[in-house]
């Protein structure tokens, strides 16, 4: 989805230019702004659809589709169609107000090798667990037992925070923590928190020999 511009202005990315663009469907706007949405496919058909209803169609051009639709709050789904038949979808939620932090792991465990990382994506989202995906707060990151924080980051690159502090702003809703684990066993308990949001707290054992 293409940040909406000032009136008057459009979006043009050239040679190894982007799209200024967010996979989300919550924005700040009135009701039927114009939206455009950019799906990137292999496939040779795309279809919109807004709460079920159809939006708009497309034939991709060099494997993204461009639609102009108006916005409503609601779920927009862009379903990718080869030769007739549907070969994958993906849909985006409005979401609400920051409400709360969340934590999601990418192993289940740890070994006492100093080489094995834990990253832990730290996401920001509404009451009913939605991601927020413009929310921007500060996340402060507290680590406790068996291993230790290595670094923090948030995939700005505009943003020049230091990666050592227990503590990052979000981009996009998220931040990344990244955990490394002790030289004995045990448990590691992270808990991240922000300024009127509930806190989240994750605990991954740290073992002897290989990870999961």
């Amino acid at each position: 989805m293409e940040r909406p511009t000032l009136p008057g202005t459009e979006q043009v990315a050239v040679w190894w230019g982007y799209f200024d663009e967010l996979a989300g469907w919550t924005w700040d706007v009135d009701p039927g702004h114009p939206m455009t949405v950019h799906v990137y496919t292999p496939g040779d058909g795309v279809l919109l659809l807004l709460d079920g209803e159809e939006i708009g169609r497309a034939a991709p051009e060099r494997a993204m589709a461009t639609l102009t639709v108006p916005y409503r709050p609601g779920e927009l789904t862009a379903v990718a169609f080869r030769d007739g038949g549907e070969i994958g979808r993906t849909a985006l939620r409005t979401a609400g107000a920051p409400a709360a932090l969340r934590l999601v792991p990418d192993v289940r465990s740890l070994t006492t090798g100093r080489d094995d990382l834990a990253h832990v994506l730290v996401e920001v989202v509404d009451a009913h667990g939605r991601l927020v995906p413009d929310a921007t707060v500060q996340a402060g990151f507290e680590v406790g037992g068996a291993g230790e924080l290595a670094g923090v980051a948030n995939g700005n690159p505009h943003n020049v925070d230091s990666f050592r502090r227990p503590r990052h702003h979000t981009w996009h809703g998220r931040a990344l923590a990244v955990l490394r684990p002790g030289k004995q066993p045990g448990h590691m308990r992270l808990t991240a928190t922000a300024p009127r949001l509930r806190p989240a707290t994750l605990t991954l054992a740290v073992e002897s020999g290989k990870s999961e």
